[in-house]
């Protein structure tokens, strides 16, 4: 009789594995380009792989110059000549905490600080944001949000930080 409830114990055990791998999978390979996954489902993907792109589109053409960097690493000083771009790439940790803050620079622009990614704020395996710098009646950043290699069609915009 004992092993009969350990064979059923393990039976469901099995049975409840397969079903959360199965429901991770469709998750991770889900053909809905634009769509971006919401809430509680989105934490059931840790680790995710996330690229960001910073691309100067300052008004005065001039070069930029980026300083990110998170709780655990530093990205060092990077110099973005204008209409260029850099980039990065990144796991997002398990806790759903990880932030990268840049001090951003140029001739002329003064002295910026920016929180290029928030996990909880970007929805977006692939960020690409636009510094247009001081001036006009539009904010200094600009997001394009991507998902699964799909532009979603929404710009997002953004003061620096205070």
């Amino acid at each position: 009789m004992a092993f009969f409830c350990n064979h059923q114990f393990y039976k469901l055990m099995i049975y409840g594995f397969v079903f959360y791998m199965l429901v991770l999978s469709l998750l991770t390979f889900s053909d809905a380009a634009s769509e971006e996954p919401k809430g509680r489902a989105r934490r059931l993907l840790p680790f995710q792989q996330k690229t960001i792109v910073i691309s100067n589109v300052v008004r005065n053409h001039e070069v930029l110059n980026v300083h990110c960097k998170s709780s655990e690493d530093d990205l060092g000083l990077q110099h973005i000549r204008f209409f260029h771009i850099w980039s990065f790439r990144f796991k997002v940790n398990w806790k759903g905490t990880t932030k990268f803050r840049c001090h951003i620079t140029w001739k002329g622009g003064g002295d910026h600080w920016f929180t290029i990614f928030k996990d909880r704020r970007d929805h977006c395996d692939y960020c690409k944001w636009s510094v247009l710098g001081d001036g006009g009646r539009e904010k200094p950043m600009i997001r394009t949000r991507w998902w699964k290699g799909y532009e979603t069609g929404r710009d997002d915009f953004y003061d620096w930080d205070k």
